[in-house]
This record gives C-alpha cells, structure tokens and sequence, in this order.
C-alpha cells in the first residue's frame, strides 16, 4: 500500500521541486504498513538550515550510529525511529559503515512508508577508492534503505583513502540520475575542504559534518566562518559529547532553570542558535528523542549566548 501524503503545506511535507519545509500548527497522518497512527499537533518553529540550492530541511537530525548491530534489536530500532517521526523528526543520517549497513537497512523498514516526507542522509566508506565502488556502494544503500534517491550523500571521513577527482565524479554522475540530490563531505577539517572545492564538480558540495559543540570550539575559528560565506551547512556532530562536568556548570544549570528545560537541552539550543548550523543527534530512548526535538523551541537571549560562550572560551 502506498505512503499516505502529508496534506497540502503541512509540517515537513515534500513541495513540488523536492523541499522539506517545517510549516506550524498542522494534523498529520503517516501511513505505517497496512495501519495509520493519528499523530500529535504538530511543533512550532522547527528549525531549519537552507541547501546551496535553497532547498530548505530540518536543521535537527537523528543519527544511526550504533543502529543495525545487533540482529535482535531489529524490532526495537524500527519502533524507535517510528517513534520519532510522530514526534517530529524528518531528518535521518545513516551510513553504510554503521552496522555493516544494518543502520540503514533499519532506517528503510521505519520509514518505508512516508519515504518522501523524510529527508534521507547517507554516507560512503572512506575505504572505497573508485568509480565503480562508490556507484556500486550508493545502489547498495539504496536498496538497504528501500527508495530510489537519497536526498544527501556524504563522503565519510575525508579523502586520506579516496581520489576525491574520483568520488566527484561518481557523486556528480549519481546526482544526474537521480539517484542523490545533493552530496557532501564528512569530517573534513579547513584545509581539507577548500582543497575539495578546488576540484571540478566541488561547487556543488552541499554540507559539511564536524564534530563541534561547547566543549570542541574549534571550528568557530574558521571551519564555520568559511562555510557560512560558501552558504554551506555545517551539521555538528556528537554534539552533546561534553565533559561532564559542562552539565553541572553554574551557568549552564542557571540559563536550564530559567527555560525550564536540562542542560543537555540548552547545549543543543546554543548550536541551534548559529547561521545555517544543523546538529546530528544520538538518542536511543524515547525520553532523549523528545528532549533532543524540544530544544529547538529553546529561544537564548543574546546574553544567554555570550554566557555560555565565556563559559566555554574559544581557544
């Protein structure tokens, strides 16, 4: 049975050229296999990022990482991420690597049938050197995550093993059949990324993922600056892998009273906060998928972010 489409102009609904906006205030019904679950009013002002292209997607995505491992925890995971589409979430990353492709083969089960509703991002081994693998390897992820198009394809981990003349061309091929619509890089620090945009073909580089939060600062310096200029996304990754310590913080506890919400939420909030960043979030429990959604309602005065920010200097 196919996909019951979301209502004209609802939250998170598929627009004729392929974005996903976040519209407030709507009713949605998904349709799960042969039955329909009768979701919540959706969120206000989910918060987005924009796409060289314009394209416009949520700025919060739900990771994979430790998904597909364990054979047993099929049922489970599938339920999970069933669960965070009725909560709100739209954006989903996922990667060959993870699982030995059972994240994503996991992550298709779950979203099989609101494929178009979601946003699906993918990533290529950085083990795999050619053409050939990586068209193979992208028709593998296709179909583990059951559709026909991915709508990011990322190169995982930098180029120490690829020939990026090679993995530009393979990405640039797979966008002209359709079977990605946009592709980017993964952990690529400064250099490596303006020596990627000299390639032929870079300029159509659409993210960038970094390991970033209050903790790890340092792509503020210049990583971020560089991409907002490009109008590149920066999605941080493991973004609430902060010392410990950070959410005992005096100033952290203070600014999560006030806002009524935890210090996990506000580190998020602090990220959400910057031009055209996105976070890429791990939860395995339904209590942190709902407070990972929620804290981008969290609106921090501007003296809120120069607090945190001394709190956690730039170095």
């Amino acid at each position: 049975m196919p996909a019951a489409p979301l209502p004209t102009g609802s939250s998170g609904a598929a627009t004729p050229n392929g974005e996903i906006r976040v519209i407030p205030e709507v009713d949605i019904v998904l349709l799960f296999r042969s039955s329909y679950f009768n979701l919540m009013k959706e969120h206000q002002n989910n918060r987005t990022i924009i796409l060289p292209s314009g394209r416009i997607i949520p700025a919060l995505e739900l990771g994979m990482w430790y998904f597909g491992e364990d054979a047993g925890a099929y049922f489970k995971e599938t339920a999970l991420i069933r669960r965070a589409l009725e909560i709100g979430y739209r954006a989903f990353d996922t990667a060959e690597m993870y699982g030995h492709g059972g994240a994503e083969e996991v992550l298709g089960e779950a979203v099989r049938d609101c494929r178009e509703e979601v946003f699906l991002t993918s990533k290529v081994s950085p083990s795999l050197s050619s053409y050939e693998e990586i068209i193979e390897s992208c028709d593998k992820s296709l179909e583990r995550l059951q559709t026909d198009h991915l709508d990011m394809y990322l190169l995982h981990w930098g180029t120490y093993r690829n020939s990026p003349e090679e993995v530009l061309e393979a990405f640039s091929d797979l966008k002209d059949d359709g079977k990605i619509l946009d592709f980017g890089v993964s952990h690529f620090d400064l250099q490596d990324f303006k020596d990627w945009l000299t390639l032929k073909e870079a300029s159509k580089t659409a993210m960038n993922q970094a390991y970033f939060n209050p903790c790890h600062r340092q792509m503020e310096k210049e990583l971020l600056p560089f991409c907002q200029k490009k109008k590149i996304p920066l999605i941080a990754y493991a973004p609430q892998d902060v010392c410990s310590v950070a959410y005992q913080n005096s100033v952290v506890c203070s600014i999560a009273k006030k806002h009524k919400t935890t210090s996990r939420q506000i580190v998020l909030a602090w990220l959400l906060a910057k031009n055209n960043v996105g976070v890429l979030i791990k939860a395995l429990t339904e209590e942190a998928l709902k407070d990972c959604f929620d804290s981008q309602f969290i609106l921090l005065s501007l003296e809120e972010i120069d607090a945190l920010n001394a709190t956690f200097p730039l170095y």
